[in-house]
């Protein structure tokens, strides 16, 4: 089954070339998705309220606002998210976090299986 053509995702990192490669990899897997795109968490939040994404991935380690209070403020708002964290600090105490806040979390660095597995965790709630 696959998610909605034309449902929007946001893709938040601080590293504009880590947002490239993943919205390129979202293109590439599912044409049809909507990618936005935003560079901190307080730009997510704020991306979030306004387009409503049906799925959104979160680097942790941003300036502004990091990953994990900008998923627990997308959260409170979006409760019907999909949010996937993605970062290269794969310590058990931000796997913990990220449990505690509903939301996934996949290890960095960004390849084809990573892109395969957020839209599968985000295909998966939806059916």
């Amino acid at each position: 089954m696959h998610a909605e053509d034309g449902a929007a995702v946001l893709v938040v990192d601080d590293s504009r070339v880590s947002r490239m490669m993943l919205a390129a990899l979202l293109r590439e897997q599912r044409p049809g998705l909507e990618i936005h795109e935003a560079a901190d968490g307080a730009e997510a939040v704020a991306r979030a309220a306004e387009l409503k994404p049906a799925l959104i991935t979160l680097d942790i380690n941003m300036p502004v606002m990091d990953g994990f209070e900008a998923a627990e403020r997308i959260r409170a708002l979006l409760p019907q998210t999909t949010i996937v964290l993605l970062t290269a600090n794969v310590q058990a105490a931000s796997k913990a976090r990220a449990e505690a806040l509903g939301v996934h979390f996949l290890a960095k660095p960004i390849t084809e299986a990573v892109v395969r597995q957020a839209l599968s965790l985000w295909e998966a709630g939806h059916g």
